[in-house]
């Protein structure tokens, strides 16, 4: 569990700085985009997490 939300952060902000350097500014959209991107990474992780 715990590296699935380590997974999760990750994501968050690799697709913060990416959406960031790409749009020059950083807006509330971005912030929510990558927040919904961190949360499906975390949640495809912990799934695979628990299979294997």
């Amino acid at each position: 569990m715990i590296t699935a939300i380590i997974f999760g952060f990750a994501i968050f902000c690799g697709w913060l700085v990416f959406d960031v350097t790409k749009q020059k500014k950083l807006t509330l959209e971005n912030i929510v985009s990558s927040l919904v991107v961190g949360v499906i990474g975390a949640l495809g992780w912990w799934i695979l997490d628990l299979f294997f």
